[in-house]
């Protein structure tokens, strides 16, 4: 069992046949990114207080969608459906690690890293650029992997701040930033330090 440090908030990027790439911050800390084994992942504590994961946290009953994922799907964003292969692998994996996470207390959110930058209308370099105000320092190179990780922590500290749009539904949820959000007006390290 691999015990990680407390944090108050980490992004995974989660992934069934290579390392997840982990993002996790600590107040009056810095930004940290790892990647991890998935089943080294499903085998440690994890302690933090919320995490963010991009994965389908549940199955969807019947079809290739969830119920919630609907509703997204109106909007414009894209998903991938659950068929079967690693898509579905990947669920199954996220699904065991949501309830693992929350047997411990601990708060677990989905969310969709592409889907989540079209909402804010913003790129992944202007994420990086943002985070690095409140204690990322990347070092190259850092893959998508790692990019995704980090935008899951940004949706993470816009949850916290309440500026997020919950999808929910009877198979499960997820949380994207709120549309017309301007990432330039926000101070995040006001809440974060």
């Amino acid at each position: 069992m691999v015990l990680l440090r407390r944090y108050d908030l980490i992004g995974i990027d989660l992934a069934v046949r290579r390392a997840s790439s982990l993002a996790g911050y600590s107040k009056g800390g810095r930004i940290r990114l790892w990647r991890m084994d998935p089943r080294k992942l499903l085998e440690s504590d994890l302690e933090a207080r919320l995490v963010v994961i991009d994965a389908p946290l549940s199955l969807p009953r019947e079809g290739a969608f969830r119920d919630f994922e609907r509703a997204v799907l109106s909007r414009g964003y894209r998903l991938l459906p659950m068929k079967e292969g690693p898509m579905r692998e990947l669920a199954l994996m996220g699904s065991r690690l949501r309830v693992k996470l929350e047997s411990r207390g601990v708060e677990v959110l989905e969310t969709h890293p592409s889907s989540a930058l079209r909402a804010l209308g913003t790129t992944r370099d202007h994420v990086i650029s943002l985070l690095s105000k409140v204690g990322f320092t990347p070092g190259p190179p850092i893959s998508r992997d790692d990019e995704d990780a980090l935008i899951c922590l940004l949706v993470g500290i816009l949850y916290l701040r309440g500026e997020v749009e919950l999808f929910e539904g009877e198979e499960g949820s997820m949380v994207l930033p709120r549309p017309g959000l301007r990432l330039g007006d926000l101070d995040l390290t006001s809440d974060l330090t």
